[in-house]
C-alpha cells in the first residue's frame, strides 16, 4: 500500500505516525505551576514522541503539541518559567494514571490532585511520582519550534536520576543494570493504546 501524506491534516498526519512509529518510551512529565497554586501547584502529563539524544551530558528530547492543543500548553509553559521537572518513566501497572493525566484539564489545575496520584519528595527540588519505576531529575535548556505549526522540541538534561531497588542493581563492575521484566515499561503504540513487552532477546 503507498500511502498519500499530501495533504493529511497535523492531527491526521498524529493519528497515522503515532501508529506507525511504535512502540514509544512515554516522558511522564511533572513540572511545578508555582508554589501559589497550593495543592494545584503540580502538572503531570504524559508525551511519547520523547526518546534520549545524547550521553555526555545525558539528555533527552520530548516534544509538545501546542497547535493540536490550541494553546500553550501548561508543562510549556511551566518549563519555560522554571526548567527543573521530573520525568517518570511508567510500569504496565500505570496505564490508567497514565491516560488520566492526558486529560486537557483547565490552565493550573492539577492532575496530580484530580487523579489522586501520589508523589515522593527526594534529592531533587520537583517530587517524583511515587510508583513509577524509574524517574529523572531534568532541567529543560532548550526549545525549539519545528514543523509548520507550533510544535515545540524540548531538550532537558538529566541531572539526577532514581530508580526502584528491585529495578535496579550494580554488577561486578559498580555498573548500573536494569531488569527489564521488574521494570515492565508501559509503551504507546497510538492515541489511547499502550502495550508491554513481552520478551527480551539477545542476537
Amino acid at each position: 500500500m503507498d500511502v498519500q501524506l499530501q495533504g493529511l491534516s497535523e492531527s491526521d498526519a498524529y493519528s497515522l505516525f503515532s501508529q506507525i512509529i511504535i512502540p514509544r518510551p512515554i516522558a511522564w512529565v511533572l513540572s511545578d505551576n508555582g508554589v501559589e497554586h497550593g495543592d494545584e501547584r503540580w502538572n503531570l502529563g504524559p508525551f511519547s514522541y520523547f526518546n534520549g539524544i545524547t550521553s555526555d551530558p545525558p539528555m533527552i528530547m520530548f516534544s509538545i503539541g501546542d497547535s493540536m492543543a490550541e494553546k500553550v500548553k501548561d508543562t510549556h509553559r511551566n518549563l519555560k518559567n522554571n526548567p527543573e521537572c521530573v520525568i517518570s518513566l511508567a510500569c504496565v501497572d500505570q496505564a490508567k494514571d497514565m491516560q488520566n493525566s492526558a486529560e486537557d484539564l483547565p490552565a493550573g489545575e492539577s492532575e496530580v490532585k484530580k487523579f489522586n496520584i501520589a508523589l515522593s519528595d527526594w534529592n531533587w527540588p520537583v517530587p517524583r511520582v511515587t510508583d513509577a519505576p524509574v524517574s529523572m531529575g531534568c532541567i529543560a535548556s532548550q526549545f525549539t519550534r519545528v514543523g509548520n505549526t507550533e510544535q515545540i522540541l524540548v531538550f532537558a538534561e538529566i541531572t539526577r536520576l532514581w530508580v526502584r531497588d528491585d529495578v535496579g542493581a550494580l554488577d561486578s563492575k559498580g555498573q548500573l543494570r536494569i531488569d527489564v521484566e521488574a521494570f515492565d515499561p508501559l509503551a504507546r503504540v497510538g492515541k489511547g493504546a499502550y502495550a508491554k513487552l513481552s520478551e527480551v532477546f539477545r542476537v
